[in-house]
């Protein structure tokens, strides 16, 4: 949440955030992502890691899935928000 704080007040052109929603309940997730997205209307890239598929899929554009460390998918959020199979495959579970 400092982090995120940190890049609202000081711009920077790109934000390389690890798991921010990791430990925090539901409506704070809600409150960050909704601060990422107002910099991401701002112009800044963010590259995020995270295992929650719903706060990736609301601010992706595009997406990289890694297993043992190696990338085994490539390509638009969208694609893979709107593609049941496609998300069994890659993360055992449709959305």
């Amino acid at each position: 949440m400092l982090a995120v704080a940190r890049a609202i007040v000081e711009p920077r052109e790109l934000l390389i955030v690890d798991e921010p929603s990791k430990g925090l309940a539901p409506a704070i997730i809600n409150n960050m992502i909704d601060a990422f997205a107002e910099l991401k209307a701002k112009g800044v890239t963010i590259l995020l890691v995270e295992q929650n598929i719903n706060f990736a899929k609301r601010l992706g554009d595009s997406v990289a899935i890694m297993d043992n460390g190696r990338v085994v998918h490539a390509g638009s959020m969208k694609e893979l928000a709107e593609n049941e199979d496609m998300q069994r495959n890659l993360l055992g579970l449709a959305l």
